[in-house]
């Protein structure tokens, strides 16, 4: 026995509802605004890579440089000198530690009322000690190096000296002068 079911009709579809115009802004405005901060995200990222591609930070040779001299240096050169240092076992460490109590005192010393000069005089002057420590030490490793370097090395450290000459000189991180008030 068939059964013969009467053929059925499919549901009318339905279309969708449209979107309520509200809500196509919103979304739009929402997508434009992410669009705007990927953008910006993406120019700060880009123009950092760049700037520190043109301005590659200088490697810190233990705290003995000697400004310009140290950055005439090959980036080879440069290494041998900061090798040289650590070798040496300059106590860069304890000098930074001293360095740190010769500001702590400075800074009680002036916070003072009334300020304390004769304290902040020998603050000034142990960190001004230290400050000559290093600077001899730099100096003899410089010439140290100057020495290892051969005829052609130091005639491209001189070049490279020149060079900054002819830019013309500035202390390469001195602080900017003071605004009058």
């Amino acid at each position: 026995m068939t059964d013969t079911l009467p053929p059925t009709t499919p549901p009318a579809a339905t279309p969708p509802a449209p979107a309520s115009g509200g809500a196509s802004r919103s979304a739009r405005a929402l997508l434009i605004g992410s669009l705007a901060v990927n953008l910006l995200l993406l120019g700060i990222l880009a123009g950092g890579a760049i700037s520190i591609a043109r301005h590659a930070p200088q490697p810190v040779i233990s705290d003995i440089t000697l400004g310009t001299f140290t950055a005439a240096l090959s980036p080879e050169d440069r290494e041998a000198l900061r090798l040289a240092a650590e070798a040496e076992s300059l106590g860069i460490r304890e000098m930074h530690r001293a360095a740190g109590e010769d500001y702590r005192a400075l800074i009680a010393a002036v916070r003072a009322e009334p300020w304390n000069e004769a304290a902040a005089r020998v603050a000034i002057a142990a960190y001004g000690l230290r400050a000559q420590e290093r600077l001899v030490a730099g100096e003899r490793l410089m010439l140290q190096r100057l020495a290892a370097m051969g005829p052609a090395g130091r005639r491209a450290f001189a070049e490279r000296l020149e060079e900054t000459l002819r830019r013309g000189f500035r202390a390469e991180r001195a602080a900017p002068p003071p605004r009058g008030n």
